[in-house]
């Protein structure tokens, strides 16, 4: 298909999401219609509401006040809200309020203008509403999430700030398609396209049609999903990188779905097996868990239990170890048939009975793609033991005791929260979370793992400082930028959004979460001198396996610490020869 075909069949939501408006002054013509209602009701505004109600078509669905003082600037914007509502043009739900789509179209023709430069205040505070935001989600607290998410959004806008825009939409998207809000994802995934293209980004743009591909598939909309992962892979066909990689895999992964779905079973191996293989070198452990997981299903579709078992199981320790609960849920409904394919009848419902747990907890809702095999499933397995037996079979054990058992682990090796973590910097750098050891795919790249060793060697540190270390030669647009995505998949890679911590201006690890640091013992053993010269020394010594990332690729500032730990280490050991001399 050419790129201008699939152009042209995209359904006209996904590339056009908005409508010049009617002028709004001297406007003589009778109006009728929604749209003639519509614009009556507007020209009825003041100027300052109308211009309010214009600005709010920013938001993609609920915000809140907060979120309308942080796009205004000005003061509080609670009296305009409520004349806005009384006026039928803003709904009020609860504590947020929304637009109607209707609304949204009539002023939407660009979520984000781009400005000037953005102030040091606002790139702190949106620094800072990222942060809680990641730590809500992490939580499993959406909605608060999702407050804050919309905050940022409303700095972005008021800023002109189009790329973080674009980062704030993609999460905004990601929060409602985790909770099943599909028409949601959707609209933030379709704004953000249009800010892409907007920018003439090419890897943006494959990225947001891929999104909104997985979107469309996870409804049954097999169709539109086809067009928009063909495009996806046309665009990032002829880029290189990464980033384009992942995209070229997630495309192909998207089609390989439409083709399964479709009985083209041959199709589908190819296309989800290109999709790992990219993955895999790509090191996108998220692109690997989803390949394995349609796998596992077309295996089964086959009737190869044990393939099916295999890919599945391998899809559960991926999104096990992202924490991506509300795809683990999903992997154990497949299970669950496989274990009744198998006639495991029992063991399908304790799957069964773990699916259902994970989403209460998380309210995650069940695709729509996946609804019928689920509740053919759950007919099954009802039928093949007794009312009595079922009911204590799905609430026999925990969810996570099932995950174990079926990922054959004796021990949890990736807990959902508060895992232990040891890093270990002298010699071989080595990170574990609990006995597990951090493997290159987990960070995805480089700098997370670089930004991470730099944040337990620093204390308190200001964006600007850690970009100055880290990213020397970039531009502060390109830092703030890097940041964003190299703290990101720091925080994914060690599960738990609360390690790094942001106050006053200033980002710092917890070390009181539970983080065990050979520096830190080294150091510490330096200081302890005092009380007992010799004994702390030799411990000193003993710690220092080698110099501080020996060999590790970066910038200036590890050659600089791993001097200055050298120079300390040649003092110790000099000094501890002197004292062992003395009689």
């Amino acid at each position: 298909m050419r790129k201008v075909e699939i152009t042209t069949r995209i359904p006209h939501e996904v590339f056009s999401m908005s409508a010049t408006p009617l002028p709004l002054d001297g406007c003589r013509q009778r109006l009728t219609g929604v749209r003639g209602a519509l614009t009556t009701a507007v020209l009825r505004l003041s100027p300052a509401d109308r211009q309010l109600l214009s600005r709010l078509a920013v938001f993609p669905g609920l915000f809140t006040t907060a979120a309308v003082r942080e796009l205004t600037g000005g003061p509080d914007p609670a009296p305009a809200l409520a004349r806005l509502s009384g006026a039928a043009l803003v709904v009020r739900c609860g504590t947020r309020f929304r637009l109607l789509r209707v609304v949204r179209e009539y002023f939407a023709a660009e979520p984000v203008a781009p400005a000037g430069p953005v102030s040091g205040a606002d790139r702190e505070r949106l620094d800072h509403l990222l942060n809680l935001s990641a730590v809500a989600r992490f939580a499993g607290e959406h909605e608060r999430a999702a407050d804050r998410l919309t905050e940022a959004l409303a700095i972005c806008a008021r800023c002109g700030d189009v790329p973080n825009a674009g980062i704030v939409l993609d999460a905004l998207g990601d929060a409602a398609l985790e909770l099943g809000d599909y028409a949601g994802a959707f609209a933030r995934y379709a704004q953000s396209r249009r800010l892409a293209m907007r920018l003439a980004d090419p890897l943006w743009t494959a990225e947001s049609l891929n999104r909104l591909g997985l979107v469309s598939w996870l409804r049954g909309d097999f169709g539109t999903a086809r067009m928009l992962c063909a495009g996806a892979g046309a665009i990032s066909k002829v880029q290189s990188g990464t980033r384009a990689k992942r995209a070229q895999s997630r495309a192909l992964l998207g089609l390989g779905v439409v083709a399964l779905h479709r009985g083209e079973h041959a199709s589908a191996r190819a296309l989800l097996s290109q999709s790992f293989a990219g993955a895999d070198r790509a090191s996108w452990r998220d692109g690997k868990a989803w390949s394995l997981g349609q796998l596992g299903l077309l295996s089964l579709h086959e009737g190869d239990t044990t393939a099916a078992r295999r890919y599945l199981r391998a899809s559960l320790r991926n999104h096990h170890s992202l924490n991506a609960r509300w795809r683990i849920a999903s992997q154990l409904e497949a299970l669950a048939a496989v274990a009744l394919a198998a006639r495991e009848p029992e063991h399908a419902v304790r799957l069964l009975g773990a699916s259902a747990e994970l989403r209460m907890l998380t309210g995650a809702r069940v695709p729509p793609v996946e609804r019928a095999a689920r509740q053919r499933t759950l007919a099954a397995a009802r039928g093949a033991v007794s009312p009595d037996r079922f009911t204590q079979l799905w609430s026999a054990v925990t969810a996570e005791q099932v995950i174990r058992e079926e990922l054959d682990e004796h021990a949890p090796a990736a807990r959902v929260v508060d895992p232990p973590l040891r890093v270990f910097a002298f010699g071989r750098a080595e990170v574990f979370l609990g006995s597990e050891p951090l493997l290159p795919a987990d960070w995805t790249f480089a700098k997370p793992r670089e930004l991470l060793y730099f944040l337990l060697t620093e204390t308190d540190c200001t964006k600007h400082r850690i970009g100055r270390a880290l990213w020397p030669w970039s531009t502060d647009a390109q830092v703030r930028n890097n940041f964003h995505t190299t703290l990101h998949h720091l925080r994914r890679a060690l599960r738990q959004p609360g390690w790094v911590t942001y106050s006053n201006g200033r980002y710092r690890f917890d070390r009181e979460a539970g983080c065990d640091f050979d520096v830190d013992r080294f150091r510490n053993a330096l200081r302890d001198t005092e009380l007992a010269p010799a004994k702390w020394l030799a411990t000193a010594v003993e710690v220092y396996r080698g110099d501080f990332l020996d060999g590790e690729p970066g910038e200036h500032w590890i050659t600089e610490r791993r001097a200055a730990l050298r120079e300390d280490y040649e003092r110790a050991v000099k000094t501890l020869e002197v004292l062992r001399r003395r009689p």
